[in-house]
């Protein structure tokens, strides 16, 4: 530490000593709020005859420097939808600065200026990449789930699941915070959360140590709306849905919602609200043979000995009611206090609702081809997941310093009721009961300074504590109604985890050129986990009875980041960095209760799991022409001990749960490109993703409740990748369309292989009434090809199963927006100045292109 404290000492040393720093900060006349990307540009001597010098923008917080020789200059400042203000200065050796520039409202101006041009959808950051949700017309009446399906590198598959550049160990923060999603709950959060209530979305692959480790694969943060304009501005939406598959008797979905952002003096606020009400229909195939040895990628069918083939039709009906709200007090210059929050309630008689139908099972003697048994099982159920988040924010901002204090609670519901009746040579009933919740706090402490212009230091401190707790049961029910239990189906568990973090982070940029960042983040991490189930003769039983190291573990670990950015000049500049992240098990992964809704194929949680750790090492190359952007990388990742999802047969049924494998690297390449092409008529974004994925051979033993499981898995290799295309089309000023095409490669998983995917979901859009009325139509997966292909083998067994959980669907939505701050947000314009190295708010150097 002392090494590093001497090497940051010197780094604050180095500065610029061959110009005079001038420096300022813009904010709005009226409301005194900071007005980011405003030009500043500097004239020699005067403004009306005055030779151009240089220029600049102002960053996040509204404040500029520059650098500039001795003499006398004017600087004019200006903000469409502002008058200019212009200061004469002279410099003579020592730091100016100019303090608040107030730029008052032109409304004359605003009614004067039309913009006509399709706003950027995506834009590249150091660290990042941020996808304006506005700007996608797939966007309308949908959920943010939707949305996520057509953000490149991200995969949302048929359960509502999220992967990251293939890999499912990716958190997804709200504002920059975890807000209590984790893959217990938030597949079902996100289906319900309106894509409206986004305002972008960051792909955050490598973290700096601002930021929490979890997650090998990276950070998918959603930036919720909200605007601090005077005055106020809203919206009404309304829209509806319908699956265009069979059976055709199905209702159609609905949406609607309101929203509103307003600002009144020291006071600006938001409120959301809209109810989602939404269908799908789909259906799943299982072809698996039972093997007398160990499978394998070709099937051999002199070691079959019987078969099991499923069909299956399943429906989904599901309402919700969300809302979020936040107001900012600006109770004095620079300080300001924040509470926001957002609800969801779900319908418990027809959210997450499921009917499975004409499911039909046969298992048949082989190769005699005889019927050993055959029946079918039909499952009905209700389920709601209630939840939400409230979080109290501090801010205090004094010239290059910065304060920033929060907490945030998080509590979360997932509950899940469901009968089942089987029909063989004789008629029985099961039902099965699932009760979870997860809570937890969120207290951030982050401080900035800036001691140049060129450099900054971050540190802070995070304390999270997060309570979880399941009860699961199931029971066999008589034609006259009394219950018998199941016991292998009951669970009883609880868990705790509780974590404090430090971290410290330096970035600065030398000669115009190169930007360098480091940081360090050291956590102590504690976890207590109980866990219960029942035996043959119904007697509760530990599940970590002789594991005292695996009930309560803690562990202190250091995650190191560092980012490397220079730019050649005319557009070109290249990016190295480096992180150390984790994956810490929890929920489902470590629950041991078990869902049988498949009475062949039953799955539960592993409580031996242990943390995964990977290392991640990126270079990217990014080249920027007037209208073409071309970001090309190559990212690397290596985990010890990746949590993986493994099969294994117990007879006639088989058992899915996880474990920790030996190894697994990803080696890829990811290129995106942008172009604007035919004058403004079509913007075309174009990501593909190529990459190796190996996953090395396990040979070990697993325990389950006091059970001895042997495990074998062979080693796979495989080079596959995914393309996606967004083409979006501006025909006339007020009518604009967008078509999008997506593919993905064969790809490997613990013990076999995914087959290749590809859909195409179009979209039309047209404004009305000088666009405060606006009319969406979008067809979702048009070519009805959503599904999910696996090939899996292992120990006794061969399987093909196929998932499907949407299906083709129309939408039409409406919306209307009122207010008085029409067309008048604030917000950079396409061409408006060039790139440069700034900060972003994570505080890492990075080149902003749009």
């Amino acid at each position: 530490m002392r090494r590093l404290f001497t090497v940051l000492a010197l780094l604050l040393l180095i500065t610029n000593c061959f110009a005079t720093q001038l420096t300022g900060k813009v904010v709005d006349a009226g409301t005194k709020q900071a007005i980011d990307f405003a030009n500043v540009s500097v004239v020699k001597g005067g403004a009306g005859d005055g030779v151009p010098v240089t220029g600049t923008i102002t960053d996040a917080s509204g404040a500029f420097s520059l650098e500039l020789a001795d003499g006398q200059y004017t600087v004019i400042v200006s903000f469409m939808g502002y008058s200019e203000q212009k200061r004469e200065v002279t410099l003579a050796g020592k730091p100016v600065n100019l303090g608040r520039i107030q730029l008052k409202e032109d409304t004359q101006v605003l009614q004067d200026v039309e913009v006509v041009a399709q706003g950027s959808s995506m834009r590249f950051e150091l660290d990042k990449k941020v996808f304006t949700v506005d700007q996608n017309i797939a966007s309308a009446g949908a959920s943010v789930s939707d949305v996520l399906e057509n953000i490149p590198s991200v995969d949302v598959d048929q359960e509502g699941n999220i992967s990251l550049r293939n890999s499912d160990d990716v958190e997804i923060w709200i504002n920059g915070k975890p807000a209590g999603l984790n893959s217990e709950n938030r597949g079902q959060v996100l289906q319900q959360m309106p894509a409206g209530t986004i305002e972008k979305i960051e792909l955050i692959t490598n973290p700096s140590a601002k930021y929490s480790p979890e997650g090998t694969s990276g950070i998918i943060n959603l930036v919720m709306k909200k605007d601090r304009a005077a005055g106020y501005y809203g919206s009404v939406q309304a829209g509806i849905d319908y699956s265009l598959a069979a059976p055709w008797t199905t209702p159609p979905g609905a949406n609607v919602g309101f929203n509103i952002n307003f600002n009144a003096g020291p006071v600006d606020g938001y409120f959301n609200v809209g109810y989602r009400y939404h269908t799908s229909n789909g259906g799943s195939i299982t072809d698996r043979y039972n093997l007398l040895g160990t499978g394998a990628q070709e099937l051999d069918s002199s070691l079959i000995y019987s078969r099991l083939q499923q069909e299956g039709l399943q429906s989904h009906r599901g309402g919700g009611l969300f809302a979020r709200g936040g107001l900012n007090f600006h109770v004095a210059e620079g300080h300001t206090i924040g509470v926001s929050g957002f609800g969801m309630v779900s319908d418990p008689k027809v959210f997450n609702n499921r009917n499975s139908n004409n499911r039909s099972y046969l298992l048949t003697d082989f190769p005699s081809g005889d019927t050993a048994r055959m029946y079918s099982r039909n499952q009905s159920g209700t389920g709601y997941h209630p939840g939400g988040n409230a979080t109290l924010d501090y801010t205090f901002e004094l010239d290059e310093h910065k304060l920033s204090v929060s907490g945030t609670y998080n509590n979360f519901g997932w509950n899940q009721f469901t009968n089942y009746t089987q029909i063989e040579t004789d008629t029985s009933y099961q039902d099965q009961s699932s009760l979870n919740s997860n809570q937890g706090i969120d207290i951030k402490a982050d401080y900035e300074w800036k001691p140049t212009p060129q450099s900054r230091l971050e540190a802070g401190y995070n304390y999270t504590r997060n309570w979880s707790a399941g009860f699961a049961d199931a029971h066999n029910i008589a034609k006259s109604g009394a219950k018998t239990e199941l016991y292998p189906y009951y669970s009883d568990s609880k868990g705790l985890t509780q974590n404090h973090a430090l971290y410290l982070t330096y970035g600065n940029r030398f000669f115009d050129r190169l930007s360098i960042q480091v940081g360090l983040r050291g956590e102590y991490y504690m976890r207590h986990l109980e866990s219960f189930y029942k035996d043959a003769n119904g007697d509760i039983k530990d599940s970590y009875a002789g594991m005292e190291h695996k009930k309560d573990t803690a562990y202190f670990q250091l995650f190191p980041s560092a980012y490397i950015s220079y730019d050649f000049g005319n557009g070109h500049e290249l990016q190295l960095n480096y992180t150390r992240r984790v994956n810490r098990p929890w929920g489902h992964q470590i629950n041991p209760r078990m869902d049988f809704s498949d009475s062949t194929n039953i799955s539960y949680g592993n409580v031996d799991l242990l943390p995964a750790y990977s290392n991640n090492l990126e270079l990217n190359y990014l080249k920027t022409w007037e209208r073409h952007t071309l970001s090309a990388g190559v990212f690397w990742k290596y985990r010890e001990g990746a949590v993986q999802n493994i099969k294994y047969m117990d007879g006639e049924v088989m058992k899915n749960t996880y474990l920790n494998v030996a190894r697994r690297q990803d080696l890829g390449i990811e290129v995106v490109a942008k172009n604007r092409l035919f004058g403004e008529l079509l913007q075309l974004t174009t990501s593909a993703n190529f990459y190796w994925n190996n996953i090395a051979a396990v040979d070990q033993e697993m325990y389950h409740l006091g059970d001895t499981i042997p495990v074998h898995l062979a080693g796979q290799n495989i080079f596959a990748g995914s393309v996606r295309i967004n083409a979006q089309f501006l025909f006339t000023k007020n009518f604009s369309g967008q078509i999008t095409g997506a593919y993905r490669s064969p790809r490997v998983v613990a013990q076999g292989t995914t087959s290749h995917s590809y859909s195409i979901d179009i979209g039309l859009r047209h404004t009305f009434l000088n666009k405060q009325l606006a009319l969406a139509l979008n067809v979702r997966d048009l070519l009805d090809s959503r599904a999910r292909k696996n090939t899996t083998w292992g120990d006794g067994f061969w399987q093909y199963s196929e998932n499907r959980w949407h299906s083709r669907s129309i939408s039409l939505t409406i919306t209307y927006n009122f207010g008085n701050q029409m067309g008048k947000r604030k917000g950079r314009q396409d061409g408006e100045f060039g790139g440069g190295d700034d900060f972003d708010d994570s505080g890492n150097s990075h080149s902003d292109y749009e």
